[in-house]
């Protein structure tokens, strides 16, 4: 579902230093939204104030097959977080676990200086996810044996 931007909204995007895949990610909503049953289902806000709540599905060998995520907060984090969800998917937990704040930017082409925070926020809520999951796993197979 596309945000429709205004003329004035997309220029103020532009002039403020996004870049034209930061403001596609965002106007689009590219992965924005919710995972059915969801593995992992981490919630992280950022010192800014944003949040970002991020479902990923992973399957049996530990590959990242569905992720995407809700937000509050500025265009910024709603580009950085659907970087991140573009670099995720199709990754083990062990690659994912490698993507930094700069592998996002480059997946973006920059972000405006006052935003460079975003990416972190990002990165972020990503490893506490992945995290928890690494726990929830141990804990099963502990119960299993």
């Amino acid at each position: 579902m596309m945000r429709r931007l205004t003329e004035e909204e997309l220029r103020l995007l532009k002039e403020s230093g996004y870049s034209k895949k930061a403001i596609e990610l965002y106007a689009h909503r590219i992965n924005v939204g919710v995972v059915g049953a969801p593995d992992i289902a981490e919630t992280h806000a950022g010192p800014c104030g944003d949040v970002i709540r991020l479902y990923l599905k992973v399957d049996k060998n530990d590959i990242v097959k569905e992720a995407k995520f809700y937000y509050l907060g500025c265009p910024g984090s709603a580009a950085s977080a659907s970087a991140m969800i573009n670099l995720v998917k199709g990754k083990t937990i062990h690659a994912a676990k490698k993507i930094t704040e700069s592998d996002i930017l480059n997946e973006l082409g920059g972000l405006p200086k006052p935003k460079l925070d975003c990416p972190k926020l990002a990165i972020t809520a990503l490893r506490k996810a992945l995290v928890r999951y690494e726990k929830r796993k141990a804990q099963q197979k502990t119960e299993q044996t």
